[in-house]
């Protein structure tokens, strides 16, 4: 399985060689003659590596012949490497000097000389490998580089059947889901992502079931194939295995034999023929059957196809007609119905139904299970990490074994190396998605071995792995496609394929990181199980001498790790072995002695406690990626200034470093510079505006002398920038000549700030230098801080000109008194804005819009999800058009110190929050009328530090959130005098009723039918009286806890004469402390599930107390 990656990594590996001998060095003097033939001879070798793939699987020599051909290209790649470091080292590929070469720079030509006599030694080698394969009879590809050859055609291939085999089990609410979904003719009404208008444009509502090999795709719906009321509800059925053989009349024929074995239309008869035989059969007398079709194991991503097939067949089948697709590709999933799609996409088990199966497996007959067995086949199911398949190879491999060290064998072994004879089925499954993979992404697939098990992987640092290795191309930011997006385009089809998962999205939706499921990293393990290897989890005996790629290291196995001459990857590090060594602080030594791996491409030191690195490290020719990030350096060591191949530069929290070296223009190559703390730096140095390939730059400072024109030539800037000290730009031509944003469209957050600690304190001159920043339009995020005009220019809240934005955060501006209205910006669903002390209004009149735009508009915020009013103490209204301001999808509230007449004006006409924060409104007596009637969603609720409210105006005002309601929290409320009817939240869950001085009582029956509530907390009510009653219908209560209200007379558990003792089953937690005048105390023996009980402070008048022996009971 490990030289199943030959193909792919030789073709990776020859294509690079190829790319860098065309594109840099064919010119070179002294190499170019070596440099052609390497071209010449790795390219006619590359045109056979396909059929080599297919036939190392059955000959071994010529699985040697692969191996061999892969370290040589590797050696030819690191010399032509090394080549165009030295060129990037004594100046330009063309020298634009008169001098010949050789007399501008003797060294340069003798270096030359020396690389072009190493080149002939490779290509001696390979010209021996060359005439080798002539013995293998090897074919031509015939077909593109990436498409899928026979072999993989031939793996994924696989025959399924409608039958069902065994019991499904670990399934029953994703059985419950489909079925109710296929007999439900109102598909739309269940769909996550339909449109009820869809089905005019396509017959054919189509659920698809999503998920990894071996999660039982195929099995649940065999099981919903099969099911009883499935069969009575369709009148005809078809199941077909699809797998990578979707052609539409293949399709049609398919469907006509299993409806009618015996039917005569040909195979090979045309679209037309095979449809007039199907509506033969789906129609009779006029009347359209309706019709269920099982496509199984569909690969099949062309949209056209599907159409055609699905369109084909609208006009034949019933009304109802349902289609299964079943698919590891949640790409194939999207195309299969477009907006009448329901993607069902399948978790995995639990590890009791993985037990489950295992038992099922492992035990025939009824035999009983020894408790050891158990207790160790418990642990063995968290190996299957939820796959099904995986659950039913272990207990077959199980079922002959009945000594406990022979389970414990199985439960300690890595899952690739168990016997063959069982995990090479879960291998074989989970490659039909290996196998499916273009050429390129089997090497970035396989490059993920390096990350531990349950590792989060970046989605940025991974795409700048790999093109550190040269997975995504040549350097070239002129290509039509550029590496970092081909990285996302790879990374994109990784996940979509299911063999990325668990992915954590930003507010977008967009995945940031995400996770490789256990089996899929034994997958690419076993892929590659010399050449990448994660130190942490390998026995220090191993053998080192191939790998490449190492990751996790720890001192003892760096040790280990100096036999692999060749390592490129040096990523991560076990978070005990970087602090301390014996005491001290990681040496020079240690450090140093990474300078042994010449072929360095990525060296992560993130961490080392170490404020001086050796200078060696300066002799890594080949390094792309250096991580310096949380180290204790004071300035860039000056051999990082001589790194001439690096493309990404991490230095993230080194709070000692405030400066950059001018040698960093020395970097051409240099893509990527992680920098934060836009306050700590001295200055920016100018150098950074000669990186001409530069598209990271998370932080800019700019300078008296020439504000922020420095980037200017920076066009390739993409993602986050955020530029500090604006208040020092005297001049707005400086800021113009920027063009830091209107010619910058792969930004896509922006922050401009004006640090008060370096400004001149010119409000005009800040306004001229902020319309002068109008960013591109592609622009996502917008953040300003400290701006101290008294006005904002209008491109920030003109549609036009930002069509795209989604978030915009605005602070510290203190001389704006007026805010204007952002309603037009189409796509905006965040809106922050804070610490705006003189702001009075927000929005405008009609007039006031028609002077901000050409093209009047609705100013309604349609998109608005999130708005955040924090510290606006003077503001008294928000207007938009001479009305009352809407938000049609408002979900989030946050309002903190604004004015009364500002929280009326905001929220009196909301209907669709779900959670809603108001604080520190000193002026606020009153909720809006309304606010909490007209939101029926609205899921948390918290009022805090409103001196003057006096009460909840509206009388049930939570009749219509009582399905709605999770957590409501009252707190510092000092004029509260009642809290609001909380009857009839059912769904209430957290209560907390804090610092409320004037609140004295608590009406009578309050908690009878808050029957969902787990947390309650009453703390410092201090005028609070009577007795709290809690309700035995409080059956899921976990925790209450009452705390120094001194008027509170009694706590009683229920009042009812009888209690069923698990009516508190669930209680956990109690405190009742400093209630002094508490002088009845009941009920407390029946909390028999209490595992913390806190209280005293009560009155002397106390009449009963249960004794200590009754509690433990």
């Amino acid at each position: 399985m490990a030289e199943m990656i030959a193909e792919a990594v030789v073709g990776e590996t020859v294509e690079r060689v190829v790319s860098l001998a065309i594109d840099e060095l064919v010119l070179v003097i002294g190499v170019k003659g070596e440099l052609k033939k390497l071209k010449d001879v790795l390219t006619h070798i590359h045109a056979v590596l396909q059929d080599a793939e297919e036939k190392q699987v059955k000959e071994n020599r010529v699985k040697l012949w692969l191996q061999e051909l892969k370290q040589v290209s590797y050696d030819a790649e690191d010399v032509v490497d090394e080549i165009a470091y030295n060129e990037l080292k004594y100046g330009s590929v063309h020298n634009n000097t008169k001098l010949p070469g050789w007399l501008n720079n003797p060294l340069r030509f003798a270096t030359r000389f020396k690389m072009a006599h190493r080149i002939k030694v490779i290509n001696l080698e390979l010209d021996g490998i060359d005439k080798r394969k002539s013995a293998f009879q090897l074919k031509t590809n015939d077909h593109q580089a990436g498409a899928s050859s026979s072999l993989s055609a031939q793996m994924i291939d696989r025959e399924t059947t409608s039958h069902l085999k065994d019991n499904v089990i670990g399934r029953e609410s994703d059985k419950e889901d489909i079925i109710k979904m296929l007999i439900n003719h109102d598909h739309g009404s269940s769909s996550s992502s339909s449109n009820s208008t869809a089905g005019n444009n396509i017959a054919f509502p189509v659920i698809a079931i999503v998920g990894l090999g071996g999660l039982g795709k195929t099995a649940l719906a065999q099981f919903v194939y099969n099911n009883d009321a499935v069969k009575k509800h369709f009148e005809l059925k078809v199941w077909i295995c699809v797998s990578t053989n979707f052609r539409t009349t293949n399709l049609f024929f398919q469907i006509l034999q299993q409806i009618n074995p015996n039917n005569a239309v040909p195979e090979s008869s045309s679209k037309q023929v095979l449809l007039q035989g199907l509506e033969s059969q789906l129609v009779q007398q006029g009347t359209k059957k309706k019709f269920l079709l099982v496509l199984d194991d569909d690969w099949n991503e062309n949209q056209e196809m599907w159409e055609d097939f699905v369109f084909s067949l609208r006009d034949i089948v019933g009304t109802g007609s349902r289609i299964i697709v079943t698919s590891r590709d949640s790409n194939v999933a999207s195309i299969r119905g477009g907006q009448t799609v329901h993607v069902h996409q399948l978790q995995g088990l639990s590890e009791y139904s993985c037990w489950d199966i295992i038992k099922s497996r492992a035990f025939k007959n009824g035999e009983p299970v020894k408790p050891s067995l158990l207790e160790i086949g418990k642990q063995i199911s968290d190996k299957c990490k939820g796959v099904p398949l995986a659950a039913k190879v272990l207990g077959g491999m199980l079922q002959s074994k009945r000594e406990d060290h022979e389970w414990e064998a199985v439960r300690d072994a890595e899952f690739w190396k168990l016997p063959s004879d069982g995990t090479e089925q879960i291998m074989e499954v989970l490659k039909f998605s290996y196998y499916n993979l273009p050429s390129k992404l089997k090497s970035c697939f396989s490059y993920c071995a390096i990350f531990p098990k349950d590792y989060l992987i970046s989605r940025e640092s991974l795409i700048q792995l790999w093109m550190a290795q040269g997975l995504l191309g040549a350097s070239n930011n002129s290509q039509e496609e550029i590496m970092e997006d081909k990285g996302n385009t790879y990374f994109n089809t990784l996940y979509s394929k299911s063999l990325f998962q668990e992915a954590e999205t930003n507010e977008y939706g967009e995945v940031r990181r995400c996770k490789m499921h256990d089996l899929v990293h034994d997958l690419a393990q076993s892929i590659c199980k010399f050449e990448c290897q994660n130190l942490g989890e390998r026995n220090n005996t191993e053998d080192f001498s191939k790998c490449r790629h190492a990751s996790f290291i720890s001192p003892k196995t760096l040790k280990v790790l100096s036999k692999a001459k060749k390592v490129r990857t040096i990523f991560g590090w076990e978070s005990t072995s970087i602090k301390f060594d014996n005491g001290g602080t990681v040496g020079a030594t240690k450090i140093s002695s990474f300078f042994k791996f010449k072929l360095l491409r990525v060296l992560d030191l993130s961490g080392f406690r170490c404020s001086d690195f050796s200078s060696s490290l300066g002799k890594l020719k080949h390094l792309r990626y250096l991580d310096l990030s949380y180290t204790s350096i004071k300035s860039l060591p000056k051999w990082v200034t001589r790194l001439y191949h690096l493309q990404t530069l991490k230095l993230i929290y080194c709070h000692k470093l405030v400066e950059l070296p001018e040698d960093l223009m020395n970097l051409k190559k240099l893509r990527h510079l992680f920098i934060d703390d836009g306050k700590k730096w001295k200055k920016m140095s100018q150098a950074i505006g000669k990186l001409d390939e530069l598209q990271t730059l998370p932080v800019f400072v700019a300078c008296p002398d020439n504000g922020i024109s420095v980037l200017e030539n920076l066009k390739n800037l993409r993602g986050t920038l955020e530029i500090h000290r604006l208040g020092l730009v005297r001049e707005a031509s400086l800021a113009k000549r920027a063009n830091v944003l209107s010619k910058k469209s792969k930004l896509r957050k922006l922050g401009l700030y004006w640090d008060r600690d370096f400004s001149i304190g010119d409000e005009g001159n800040d306004l001229h230098v902020l319309e002068e920043l109008q960013p591109h339009p592609n622009l996502h995020e917008l953040f300003i801080a400290g701006f101290v005009g008294v006005r904002f220019p209008t491109w920030m809240s003109n549609a036009l000109l930002l069509p795209n934005l989604k978030s915009m955060k605005i602070s510290n501006c203190s001389n704006c008194e007026h805010i204007p209205s952002f309603g037009e910006l189409a796509c905006l669903e965040r809106l922050e804005i804070r610490n705006m002390s003189n702001v009075k209004s927000i929005g405008g009149s009609k007039d006031d819009q028609m002077e901000t735009t050409t093209t009047p508009q609705s100013s309604s915020y349609n998109c608005l999800k999130v708005l955040q009013l924090i510290r606006m103490p003077n503001l008294e209204e928000w207007l938009e058009g001479n009305e009352v301001i809407t938000f049609p999808r408002l979900e989030k509230l946050t309002i903190e110190n604004v004015g009364g007449m500002g929280v009326v004006s905001i929220t009196s006409s909301l209907t669709s929050l779900t959670s809603l924060s108001i604080t520190r409104c000193d002026d606020l007596e009153f909720l809006p009328e309304g606010l909490l009637t007209n939101n029926n969603q609205l899921i948390i609720f918290n009022v805090e530090k409103c001196p003057k409210l006096q009460a909840f105006k509206e009388e049930g005002l939570m009749v219509s959130n009582s399905s709605s309601l999770r957590e409501l929290k009252i707190e510092d409320c000092d004029a509260l005098k009642s809290i609001p009817d909380v009857r009839g939240l059912t769904s209430l869950q957290k209560l907390d009723i804090l610092l409320c001085q004037e609140l004295e009582t608590i009406p009578k029956g309050f908690w009878s039918s808050l029957a969902a509530l787990e947390r309650l907390n009453i703390y410092r009510c201090e005028r609070l009286k009577g007795t709290i009653e809690l309700s035995p219908s409080l059956e899921h209560l976990r925790q209450v806890g009452i705390e120094k209200c001194p008027n509170l007379e009694g706590f009683d558990i229920c009042s009812s004469s009888s209690i069923d003792v698990r009516s508190f089953a669930s209680l956990r937690e109690l405190k009742i402390i400093e209630c002094s005048g508490l002088h009845a105390l009941q009920g407390l023996p029946f909390l028999t599930a209490l595992e913390k009980l806190s209280i005293g402070g009560f009155s002397p008048a106390l009449h009963y107390f249960p004794p200590l022996r009754v509690m433990m009971q």
